[in-house]
């Protein structure tokens, strides 16, 4: 799995985000890198939200 240094070095996670920064960031992230998976906890939330959960990069 390679990491995208240039958009993590663009994107950083907010400090103390909330649980919609966080889906939010995790989304822009699938679709910009694929260093890991997603974790399974926004994963959850994106199902409850009715969202399918993206494969990595799958959305660029």
């Amino acid at each position: 799995m390679a990491i995208n240094r240039e958009w993590h070095a663009i994107n950083k996670m907010p400090r103390n985000a909330t649980l919609d920064e966080r889906v939010i960031w995790h989304i822009k992230h699938a679709s910009n890198c694929d260093c890991r998976e997603m974790p399974p906890s926004i994963k959850r939330e994106l199902l409850a939200r009715g969202l399918s959960v993206p494969a990595p990069r799958s959305l660029k």
